[in-house]
């Protein structure tokens, strides 16, 4: 797509709506379709032409917002994009990861207007709104729960028994880098007492806890002890308000990990699979079945552990009555928390070099799996706590965590909202620093390979 900007420079903006009508169009090469903004004094008109057809549009920027030129923009180029695509998103402009800062900010600006706004200039669908209202209360506990000085710590084991075909973290297959585990433990071994050395210093307390991945699993029993008596040595876990192992794929748990997570402190796990269509586990790159899905639930419910169940709505091959029956079958295992993720688009996942216009059509069959993801969750007990979006998302839709009462994860709502920092260990990572609302962030090498030789540094 080629855009061209008269009168303005906010391109930011632009691109960032264009993803959500055109996923990896890009701005790189014109493709047939050229979008043009110009302003006129207080009026952004644009004009949207394809495959020889014009969409126009002008909308006037209003003074009694905050940010008034920015919504004006997005206004213009959403109502061609929308008119030529027939795609309405339920998050009408907004383009950002963090809706909830947002419905909260205009909260603190406008009170009582909030939610009048929030439809009427920013075009967000009123079930979408109530969405956010739902998790912001869900939320209070644990928020009341966070002190000054506390903060998180997260650690990366980037190693996966095989790659699916959706992801686009940066990890490494076990089969073909299984020699690079022990001297990844060591160096991780060594951030960990130095981040926690740091924390000490900087007079923080960590108490909440994530070790996630790729999958943590990978890691044999014994590796995994010697992780987690490595961080019980520097943080004081008993007084975590969260401890979670991100178990992930069903095919890497045994009842001796488990065992081995259980003992060292961890209070939660996440088992994911994603599906309970064992065609679409193969389709996208699985190595696992429904049973082998059942057979580590089985295994997890033994233990004390809280257990959370990660599904991903909009797989392709997937559809509404399908993913009915996925829910269904959750429900009745009764996890203490479900998160259900839209798919997304990411430039490094194998699904990305398919033809996006695939997953395009494949919006509203997404949303009615969101649907009923709501409708499931709604009925069975469970409350939105934990919401996020990405751009390239499948129908412009969200990521939602969903909990029982008393079992929502604190490090997912500080994480995502910026409410504690986080102390990042390992490849990838990243160390996030708040320091009077403003937010840094420090990241460590991307693969597992060039941290054993630059380590954090």
């Amino acid at each position: 797509m080629k855009l061209i900007l008269n009168g303005t420079d906010d391109s930011f903006d632009v691109v960032a709506l264009s993803n959500l009508f055109f996923p990896r169009d890009g701005f790189t090469e014109e493709k047939g379709k050229i979008l043009t903004i110009t302003r006129n004094g207080d009026v952004f008109e644009s004009v949207f032409s394809r495959d020889g057809e014009s969409f126009h549009s002008a909308h006037k920027i209003d003074p009694a917002l905050h940010d008034g030129e920015r919504c004006a923009i997005k206004r213009a180029a959403y109502d061609v994009f929308s008119r030529a695509t027939g795609i309405l998103s339920p998050w009408g402009i907004l383009s950002g990861v963090r809706p909830i800062r947002f419905y909260e900010t205009l909260t603190g600006i406008y009170g009582d207007k909030t939610e009048e706004i929030m439809s009427g200039a920013y075009l967000v669908t009123p079930e979408m709104i109530e969405l956010c209202k739902k998790t912001i209360e869900r939320q209070k506990t644990a928020r009341a729960l966070n002190r000054p000085g506390d903060a998180g710590m997260y650690i990366s084991i980037p190693f996966c028994p095989s790659r699916c075909k959706y992801c686009s973290f940066v990890s490494q297959i076990t089969e073909k880098e299984n020699d690079l585990i022990p001297a990844y433990l060591e160096v991780l071994k060594e951030e960990i007492a130095a981040k926690a050395a740091l924390a000490k210093e900087k007079g923080h307390r960590i108490t909440t806890l994530y070790i996630g991945g790729g999958t943590p699993t990978t890691l044999s029993a014994k590796q995994m002890d010697e992780l987690m008596e490595c961080v019980a040595r520097y943080v004081d876990v008993g007084r975590l308000l969260e401890y979670t192992v991100e178990a992930g794929r069903p095919d890497t748990i045994t009842e001796e990990k488990l065992k081995v997570i259980e003992s060292n402190g961890a209070t939660r796990i996440s088992v994911n699979p994603q599906t309970l269509s064992d065609s679409i586990l193969r389709a996208v790159g699985r190595k696992h079945t429904t049973e082998d899905f059942y057979r580590a639930y089985v295994a997890a419910q033994k233990t004390s552990l809280a257990i959370n169940v990660d599904l991903i709505a909009g797989l392709p091959d997937d559809t509404p009555q399908q993913f009915e029956k996925t829910m269904g079958g959750i429900m009745e295992l009764s996890p203490h928390n479900v998160t259900v993720h839209t798919l997304y688009l990411k430039r490094a996942a194998d699904f990305a070099e398919e033809d996006p216009a695939r997953f395009t059509k494949n919006a509203k069959d997404a949303v009615a799996m969101v649907e009923i993801s709501q409708q499931h969750c709604e009925k069975n007990g469970y409350s939105p706590y934990y919401l996020y979006r990405q751009k390239n998302t499948v129908g412009n839709l969200e990521n939602v965590g969903y909990a029982k009462a008393g079992y929502e994860s604190p490090y997912n709502i500080y994480m995502m909202d910026d409410l504690q920092p986080i102390y990042g260990v390992g490849a990838n990572a990243t160390t996030k620093f708040i320091e009077n609302g403003t937010v840094s962030r420090v990241c460590n090498t991307k693969f597992a390979y060039n941290y054993l030789k630059e380590k954090w540094k």
